[in-house]
């Protein structure tokens, strides 16, 4: 088929336009369509800034489920399994190690699906194995935010559903030990460092792990003591408590000793630094022995009579505990104040008494079977014992129902309005050695003896007092005082850094169940028809589908506990059971939460946990200014490049560095495109691929120096321009050819055995060879042949570097 003399000169040009709008900026493009407008530079982390993270992947869980499985096989052929039993596991047991082994890949998949959901298309994932560990180096160029790429890219997505127990029995402590025991084993045995141990359990329920932690001397948790002279990097394992904040119905912190057990090791020798000190009193002592005109004193229990300063005292009345404040005394000085309690003064009585409580009483003994009139009969007995002489003191310490039995049923001394109306009006209403008749309040029937008369007694503070004397006394307590809130006093201590792994011998409230992630298929979001508040419904495979109605059907009326991540999000109560192989997350405050939930199980749970060891971060300014040296270099290797051309092979030159701007511009679009066209991977530009643009930029004209030599050496012999041409790619096509091959090798061993740096190299260099080719053989002799049919150009050999012949 013929086709019209103007069929190619309309596809090329065609074609060119094609190319130049893929050229263009993208805010030009916003009509073109979206692969078009999409297409864009992508540039590596050390061009253009960005977060490199290392990750640690950890075999631990799957090497614990592999020990597991040989300890269950061994244990079926020695009781004499069937065969199909033993089979059975060991087909799980293979499918773990096909699992191992596809591990890497596996994670790898995972973590891009991350990235990109962080729009993050050209990072970087490389394997990296440090001996027997395995690596995972992620890229994220142009995310300089490390936390952020941290937290979207190493999250562990684990689905775990967990039962109710809180009671530590000997069973549980048993365990807990025996994990110590193998964690102690892996380090000492093994090989194993703190830090990889602790990575790996770290977010198992009952374990914390701390890589690095500063302790004052008076900071270590009971048990640690002799931690402070311990040998540097040793891990030690030591039985101790430590000191957990809880939170009571009615929001009230108090503190509560954990016993467990650590591994621990000293990082390093102990080394001085700062200490803010946050306690008024320890402040207060350590201003008086650091500065001048300050005097510490304390006071425990003082009442705020006349023998306490009037200032001092109404300061005091309008504190809160644990309130600082500051005045100035007559006297000219200052004092800095902290309330530690404050006892309001009014009418107080010192009184005992006797209870006689009943069934259902309040408070009553669970096994009191003692009837209301009964209770009111034996109290009416013991007045009459006291009536008759019986020491007070001697018959509640045998008779009384009440927590002041042991004292003889004294009750010390008290305010008005402290006791319930009913024991508050006959205690305030009796004089002293007078005993009440049975008294009804809701704990039972009371015999009331007032001890000590009522009596009028004074406010009292326990109270910490720093006097400031000298020169400007007052602004100098208002500037302890700021110092003092915002933490700003501080003293230099001895500290030492450690890292530690503790057992908790306390059981968290949850235990593990067989139902994990391992038989999740997959989350959405749904709206609850009761609520229309937004949930995550998971569904399960078949065999999960089973163990979540095992697990609902034991724990009726119990929690059941799901953890996302390690986090508890749900932990609801099982009203009956459950089957259909389908559960439901709630606690989603909104649509987007949900989303967000559902998203994440979706885009998979990693099969191994993986920790972050290492992050390196490159800043935005720095990427930027890489990027554009390197510019600078290509722009002036190019230069200097068509500059030498031209001085040397003349038109020839001219027509070369045509070529050479063809084949930078067609490099320039293929960098916007994604390889083969039609994948979603793209060549991410590095410093080292840009060193292979501009060692091809230089490579792109060898072919053209070829040429155009031996063109030269025949227009030499006297042959027409045309012959020349067309003799001087014949022969100068095989030298060309085993040139560009034997460096096509060389960047394809490179990009096989190389790390990603070397790859980027590689990829760019050999990219450069295949499209200098292309211009050196077909753009430049197609321009050459249009040269050599033109009269003016033909009989001029001087414009090609060729001394004209004389006659």
């Amino acid at each position: 088929m013929k086709h019209s003399p103007y069929f190619r000169p309309l596809l090329t040009g065609l074609l060119v336009l094609v190319l130049i709008i893929v050229a263009l900026p993208e805010q030009w493009k916003g009509w073109t369509p979206g692969f078009v407008q999409n297409a864009k530079l992508h540039f590596g982390l050390d061009l253009i800034g960005g977060t490199q993270l290392d990750f640690r992947i950890s075999e631990e869980e799957m090497e614990d489920q592999l020990r597991k499985i040989d300890e269950e096989i061994a244990t079926m052929e020695r009781r004499g399994a069937s065969p199909d039993d033993i089979a059975a596991r060991r087909l799980e047991k293979s499918n773990i190690e096909e699992q191992r082994a596809n591990m890497v890949e596996a994670i790898r998949t995972v973590l891009e699906r991350r990235i990109n959901a962080l729009g993050v298309s050209e990072a970087v994932i490389t394997p990296s194995y440090f001996g027997n560990e395995k690596h995972l180096l992620v890229e994220c160029p142009g995310v300089v935010d490390t936390q952020e790429c941290i937290a979207i890219v190493g999250k562990t997505i684990q689905l775990e559903f967990k039962e109710e127990f809180v009671e530590a029995t000997e069973e549980f402590t048993a365990s807990v030990r025996k994990k110590t025991d193998a964690a102690m084993k892996s380090i000492t045995q093994s090989g194993r460092t703190l830090e990889a141990v602790g990575q790996d359990l770290g977010d198992d329920l009952g374990l914390a792990y701390m890589p690095r932690q500063q302790y004052f001397r008076d900071d270590l948790p009971k048990g640690l003591e002799s931690v402070w002279t311990a040998p540097m990097n040793q891990v030690l394992r030591k039985d101790a408590t430590v000191q957990v904040p809880v939170q009571d119905d009615q929001g009230n912190i108090t503190m509560k000793e954990v016993p467990g057990i650590f591994l621990v090791q000293a990082l390093g020798p102990r080394y001085q630094t700062g200490r803010v000190i946050n306690e008024a009193p320890k402040a207060f002592t350590h201003l008086e022995k650091t500065e001048a005109d300050l005097t510490y004193a304390t006071h425990n229990k003082v009442a705020l009579d006349a023998k306490v300063d009037s200032t001092i005292a109404a300061t005091l009345r309008g504190m809160q505990p644990g309130e600082l404040k500051t005045l100035s005394l007559l006297d000219g000085s200052a004092r800095v104040l902290f309330l530690r309690l404050f006892e309001p003064g009014g009418e107080q009585v010192e009184a005992s008494h006797i209870l006689v409580a009943y069934q259902g009483a309040s408070g009553a003994p669970a096994d009191l079977t003692r009837s209301k009139e009964q209770a009111l009969a034996r109290a009416q007995a013991l007045k009459v014992q006291l009536n008759n002489g019986a020491d007070f003191h001697a018959l509640a310490a045998r008779e009384s129902d009440g927590p002041s039995k042991a004292e003889g049923g004294r009750l010390g001394a008290f305010g008005r309005g402290t006791m319930v109306p009913s024991f508050d009006a006959a205690a305030f209403t009796l004089p002293q050695g007078a005993v009440s008749d049975p008294v009804e309040t809701a704990f039972g029937y009371h015999l009331i003896r007032v001890d000590k008369a009522k009596v009028i007694a004074p406010d009292r503070a326990s109270y910490d007092e720093l006097m400031v004397k000298g020169v400007g006394a007052a602004d100098r307590a208002q500037t302890i005082l700021a110092r003092l809130q915002s933490g700003n006093v501080r003293s230099t201590e001895e500290a030492v850094a450690l890292r530690t792994l503790f057992f908790s011998l306390q059981p968290t409230g949850w235990k593990d169940t067989q139902l994990d992630g391992k038989h999740f298929r997959t989350a959405s979001v749904t709206l609850d028809p009761v609520t229309n508040i937004p949930v995550v419904q998971i569904m399960f495979d078949d065999e999960g589908g089973k163990l979540f109605q095992e697990l609902t059907k034991k724990n009726i009326q119990k929690r059941i506990a799901i953890f996302v991540g390690g986090e508890l999000v749900s932990a609801p109560v099982v009203q009956q059971e459950i089957s259909g192989g389908t559960a439901v997350i709630t606690g989603s405050q909104n649509f987007d939460e949900a989303k967000r939930l559902a998203q994440d199980l979706n885009t998979g749970a990693i099969p191994a946990p993986i920790h972050l060891v290492g992050q390196y971060t490159v800043e935005a300014t720095l990427g930027a200014s890489a990027l554009q040296t390197s510019l600078l270099a290509a722009l002036l290797g190019t230069i200097l490049l068509m500059l030498y051309m031209v001085i040397v092979y003349r038109l020839l030159g001219l027509l070369a560095n045509f070529a050479l701007v063809v084949y930078a511009f067609l490099f320039f679009v293929l960098l916007k495109l994604p390889l083969f066209l039609f994948s979603s991977n793209y060549i991410v530009l590095t410093l080292a691929g840009m060193a292979g643009i501009i060692l091809s930029m230089g490579m792109a004209v060898d072919a053209n120096v070829l040429v155009f030599e031996r063109m030269k050496e025949e227009l030499r012999k006297g042959k027409l321009l045309k012959t020349a041409v067309e003799t001087s790619f014949i022969h100068a096509w095989p030298a060309i050819r085993d040139g560009n091959v034997s460096t096509l090798i060389t960047c394809v061993i490179l990009f096989m055995v190389g790390t990603s740096i070397v790859r980027g190299f590689a990829i760019t260099l050999g990219l450069g060879v295949v499209l200098s080719m292309f211009t050196a053989i077909t753009v430049t002799r197609w321009m050459l042949r249009k040269v050599a049919t033109k009269e003016q150009f033909a009989s001029r050999p001087e414009l090609f570097g060729v001394k004209k012949r004389r006659a």
